[in-house]
Formats: C-alpha cells, structure tokens, sequence
C-alpha cells in the first residue's frame, strides 16, 4: 500500500532527491510510519538509509544550515537543522546483544526488512519509501498495521524484552498513548521479564530516561498502571506510587515531583536515584515540598 507522509513535506522532498542523486534508498521509519498511517502529523521522523548517508546530511545542511554528529558504533549521523530540528539517519543495521540488557553492538544489514527486524514493536517495525519509483510504498514485513488496526503492542520475538529490558516501560507507553493492549505472548514475556529482574539490569539513568518518556505523555496514567500490574514501577523505586493529581500536572519535571511528594519521606531517596544532577535533584525536591498534601 501507499502511505503518504503528514508532515514536513518540503524537508522530506529534498532529502528524497539528495538521496537519489546518491544512488541511495531513503525511508522514513519507526513512529512516523505508525503515526502517519493513524492519521496523525509526526514529530519523531528517522530515516533510514542504503548506504552512507553523508550526502543527504550535508545537502540538507546547505539547505537549512545546521550541523551534524557521526556516532560511527552506531552506524548513524544526527543533523540538527539551523533552527534546532534533530534528524538521525541511520544505515541500514542489525544488532546484537552480548549480555541482557547491554547496548547493542552493531553491524551493517542488507536490506532495509533486516534492519526492520531489530526494531521493538511490529506496530514499529514499518518504513515508507521516500524515493524512486516505488516513493511512499509501505515496509511492513513483520505485519504492524494488522497490529495497529487491532490495537496491540506486540515485540518481534521472546528475547526482545531480554535484549532491552527497556522496552518493557516503552511498550506501556505506547499502549498508555494510543489506548491499545499488550499482545497475549508479549504480555507474558514481559510478565516474566520482570519475574527474572531483568529491569533491575537496566543503569539508573536508563530508567530515569523511560520514565521521564512516560510522564512526558499527554495522560500517563494508563501506562502506569499497566506497569504497576506488570510489578516493573517498584524496579524504579519500592515505594513508588502515584494518583489521578499526576495527570493534572503540568510536564514530566512536575510529575516527577508530584510522585516524590505522594512517596512522602521516600520521596528524597526516589529522587536521588535519578540520578539528575545535584541542581536539578534539588529544584525537583523544592517542588515537591510544595506539592506535598501533608505541607
């Protein structure tokens, strides 16, 4: 099928011809594919490409100004436009996994489906051709938008949460935000995921980062409370706990604060282990002194 993008037409058009005079297939991949097929503008565009993709960086570069990071481990190269935008485009890829919960160590895949594979989510796991003669055809190898259709979060396969423990608090976000479920065999992976601890694995700023993912949401309450089911909020602190107020608040930086002052005496010991710096951890624990219901 064809899917047209929503969104920053102009920018995607000249990427797409920098690319073709590269010689190099360029797609657009991950949320965007998801969002655009929803149909919902994207803010959260990644590219993916056949090949190096410095060209289309420094043509893009010409265009809009800017500059760009190379993260060569990674096999990818960042732009951040002359107005702040930030753009990752990355080669097509497959990873690997020395140890649960490691970063991964990457390689150069074949084709663009291979790269699809190592992706979290089937609902993911989709890329929209952005050049040549099949512009805007729809990648979709691993059958996300029959996911999508039945609202359902569901993982590539059993060692995906085992590989990113991670994954477990973006799983929830995505099912917080779009009012979807987890799939029956993803549920019970990730219900024995956190049975064998494997978010514990996960360095404190790891969990910091999905956390702050998940209170960044427009309500994040459902995606909390399908992780407290999951008994993976405690691997964040034990005494975590949180209430409707959260969603009233205004930003993560709030949330954070209101979840501290709900965990009362607690709510210091879970705001250090956040692992912000001393300034921030002290700005979030003024606000929560003020938001505590007990003054």
């Amino acid at each position: 099928m064809l899917l047209r993008p929503l969104n920053d037409i102009p920018l995607l058009e000249k990427a797409a011809g920098l690319a073709t005079t590269a010689g190099l297939e360029l797609y657009a991949v991950g949320g965007c594919a998801r969002d655009w097929f929803l149909g919902r503008e994207s803010a959260d565009i990644d590219f993916l490409v056949g090949g190096d993709a410095a060209p289309v960086v420094q043509g893009l570069e010409k265009e809009y100004g800017g500059r760009h990071e190379k993260f060569g481990p990674f096999l990818t190269i960042r732009y951040f436009s002359g107005e702040g935008r930030r753009l990752d485009f990355a080669r097509f890829r497959k990873e690997t996994y020395a140890k649960p919960a490691a970063l991964p160590t990457v390689s150069e895949a074949s084709s663009a489906a291979e790269d699809l594979k190592r992706r979290d989510f089937a609902c993911n796991a989709m890329a929209v051709r952005l050049n040549g003669p099949e512009a805007f055809s729809l990648l979709d190898p691993y059958k996300g938008l029959e996911d999508i259709k039945a609202g359902l979060v569901r993982v590539l396969h059993e060692k995906s949460f085992e590989d990113d423990p991670t994954r477990l608090y973006r799983a929830a976000r995505f099912a917080g935000r779009f009012g979807w479920k987890l799939e029956a065999d993803t549920k019970e992976l990730a219900q024995a995921a956190v049975k064998n601890g494997l978010p514990g694995l996960l360095s404190r700023e790891r969990l910091r980062n999905e956390l702050v993912k998940i209170l960044s949401e427009a309500d994040p309450l459902p995606a909390l409370e399908l992780l407290k089911g999951l008994g993976a909020l405690s691997v964040i602190h034990p005494a975590f706990v949180f209430g409707p107020s959260l969603a009233g608040l205004r930003d993560a930086r709030e949330r954070l604060a209101g979840i501290a002052a709900l965990m009362g005496p607690a709510g210091d010991y879970f705001l250090a282990g956040l692992r912000f710096s001393r300034r921030q951890t002290a700005v979030l624990a003024e606000m929560a002194k003020r938001l505590n219901p007990q003054g």
